[in-house]
């Protein structure tokens, strides 16, 4: 049976599940901000502002592995999606509205994923009780709030939120483990690893990109998204998110690997004033790298394309963890670096 024919009892169980979608939508217009405003806790622009602020102010060592656990989340969401290559609710049933608009595939939602992951890292490090049931009820918002807005099925949320789970655990189980075995390692040893990891992935996602080539999309999911978003069209099979986080990931651990070990561990801590300072400098310098290359570089989907986008996210992360700090030790807005014990 061709992939085609499959489409159509699953689209009908599909259209089945946007009663739901339609349920949280008809509760009214003043849902949209709130809704609106806890999706965004989980949009690149809001991890832009996160993670930097964790790193550069709060935690260095920390902020690099929950780096590393939401690029690994990122990666993993992106090949889940290319396997089940699921539509969005507005993408079938055109009486979805859609509140916001999404280009890729629907199953397992990113959102509710990798809300699960940040959220939840956060809450083992800070082990407060209450901070741990008020990220619970962020990541629960966040997956709804997907479901109010239209792009995803309420299916598509439990399953983020359960891969997330499974990989918060993996990650705090494997991660002393894993900087235990890779910290004594040798700085050259330690980019090639994390290299290594970062092409990984993406070959990953390429099988699983190729795993399609005889499938069509569905011309009906085009017309029904194109009814509410003629101007941002659906290009689901693109490999843009898997070559962001692999990007961001070798840069950072590459950058983290020569500061960490030339330095120190940077020193995150200092006056309110300082880390302040440094933040918005160290953000200024993000946005306009972010900004600046994404202008300049081609966004087309072929190898160069491809290549320089990794290059441009693997500039990002090597600036905030190691450029950044690098620039704030000298202008006097950190202090000097501390000895960091291997794998720490």
């Amino acid at each position: 049976m061709q992939l085609t024919e499959r489409l159509i009892p699953m689209s009908d169980s599909l259209i089945a599940l946007t009663a739901f979608n339609e349920f949280f939508q008809n509760l009214g217009n003043w849902l949209t901000l709130p809704m609106e405003f806890f999706s965004f806790l989980w949009r690149e622009e809001f991890i832009m502002l996160l993670l930097p602020a964790i790193y550069w102010c709060w935690d260095a060592a920390f902020g690099f592995r929950l780096g590393a656990l939401l690029m690994l989340g990122n990666a993993v969401n992106t090949i889940f999606k290319l396997v089940f290559h699921a539509p969005r609710p507005y993408w079938i049933n055109p009486e979805v509205k859609a509140i916001s608009v999404e280009s890729s595939f629907g199953i397992p939602s990113g959102h509710a994923q990798n809300s699960t992951l940040l959220w939840g890292r956060l809450a083992a490090a800070i082990r407060r009780k209450w901070v741990t049931a008020l990220f619970i009820f962020v990541i629960f918002m966040i997956g709804l709030s997907r479901i109010y807005l239209g792009v995803h099925f309420i299916t598509d949320v439990v399953a983020g939120w359960l891969i997330g789970i499974i990989l918060l655990v993996l990650g705090l189980r494997l991660e002393k483990p894993i900087a235990a075995w890779l910290g004594p390692k040798s700085v050259p040893a330690q980019i090639l690893w994390a290299l290594l990891s970062a092409v990984l992935v993406i070959f990953l996602g390429v099988i699983a990109r190729l795993a399609l080539r005889d499938w069509q999309l569905p011309p009906e999911w085009v017309a029904n998204a194109s009814l509410q978003s003629p101007d941002e069209p659906i290009s689901p099979l693109a490999l843009e998110g898997i070559i962001t986080a692999a990007g961001t990931w070798w840069g950072m651990a590459a950058g983290y690997a020569w500061y960490t070990r030339r330095y120190g561990r940077f020193n995150a801590g200092g006056e309110w004033n300082k880390r302040g300072l440094r933040f918005a400098l160290g953000l200024m310098v993000v946005v306009l790298l972010w900004f600046g290359l994404g202008q300049i570089f081609p966004r087309n989907e072929d190898v160069l394309s491809f290549g320089l986008r990794f290059i441009r996210y693997a500039i990002l992360g090597g600036w905030v963890s190691a450029g950044a700090p690098w620039v704030f030790v000298n202008l006097k807005l950190a202090d000097a670096p501390v000895l960091a014990e291997n794998g720490k």
